[in-house]
């Protein structure tokens, strides 16, 4: 298989946006690749309405020139299409980009001949029960209930299925995938998991009672999450970005979505060393090994 068509969607925020997309277009043009290329969307609070845009796009690849963000817009934006998304990095930590910025033209004739294999990633089904309207939402790395600009405590309730979990006092509750467990959940105390492992987590942020800790359970159960009714307000997001504000009464059922996202990546790059090179795991940290 070779790679003729191509939707090419970058961040011109970057610093080195303007050089990758050189570098990249030489390679593309170089390969008589048909290409579309596309500007990621701007930095809102909430662009959530507008990720749609791109579902009808048809191509054989889509590259995300950014960061991790930019390839969680690109698989809402492409969401349904079906095609393998490959990250190219020129941002920050890039724990599901593949390509380094700086190694554009060597990498891309590799993969324009379609030396890379697809990882399909688990995605989230939501549904969102306000008191007055119902709103459905899709994302990749996580869904969760946060105070936002409430400066209290928040309480939420949770199910495993049908199965009471506990109760929370805490800033938020974020249900991740494997993939979003490198993300927010990671920097609110939650495990690492490996994206082949079939499961979610439930972590609370900065929760009042100590012995409030991550639960992994299959992703096979909904979870069910609800702002109580004698809490304060909150806000529902979806992969950073807010979707709706939350009152009190509010749920959130969350499931594993039929649609998964298809992230490619060279062969040669292994999870646990994208961990050990991300996150600085150096041994002991005394001998430089």
């Amino acid at each position: 298989m070779k790679i003729n068509r191509v939707i090419v969607i970058i961040n011109q925020t970057k610093s080195h946006a303007k050089r990758t997309a050189a570098a990249l277009r030489e390679v593309l043009n170089k390969e008589r690749v048909e290409q579309e290329w596309v500007d990621t969307l701007p930095p809102h609070g909430n662009r959530y309405p507008k990720n749609a845009d791109l579902g009808k796009t048809k191509a054989d690849l889509a590259i995300a020139c950014g960061g991790d963000g930019t390839l969680l817009q690109v698989a809402h934006r492409l969401r349904g299409t079906g095609i393998p998304i490959l990250g190219i990095n020129i941002g920050y930590l890039g724990f599901i980009t593949s390509v380094p910025g700086n190694h554009v033209q060597e990498d891309m004739c590799r993969v324009l001949k379609a030396e890379f294999v697809v990882s399909h990633r688990t995605a989230l089904d939501l549904t969102i029960q306000g008191r007055k309207r119902c709103i459905s939402a899709w994302a990749l790395n996580d869904g969760l209930i946060a105070r936002g600009d409430n400066p209290h405590l928040i309480s939420i309730s949770a199910k495993v299925g049908q199965r009471p979990l506990t109760n929370y006092r805490c800033d938020g509750l974020i249900v991740s995938t494997p993939t979003g467990s490198t993300a927010y959940s990671l920097a609110a105390g939650g495990p690492i998991i490996s994206p082949e492992c079939n499961v979610l987590t439930i972590t609370p942020i900065c929760p009042q009672s100590l012995t409030n800790r991550t639960v992994v359970v299959n992703s096979t159960e909904p979870i069910e999450m609800k702002l109580e009714q004698e809490s304060g307000p909150g806000l529902v997001q979806i992969d950073g970005m807010t979707l709706a504000k939350a009152e009190p009464g509010t749920s959130i059922r969350i499931e594993t979505s039929k649609e998964s996202v298809p992230i490619a990546f060279l062969p040669e790059i292994n999870y646990y060393d994208v961990l050990a090179e991300k996150l600085k795991w150096r041994g002991d940290g005394l001998s430089g090994t």
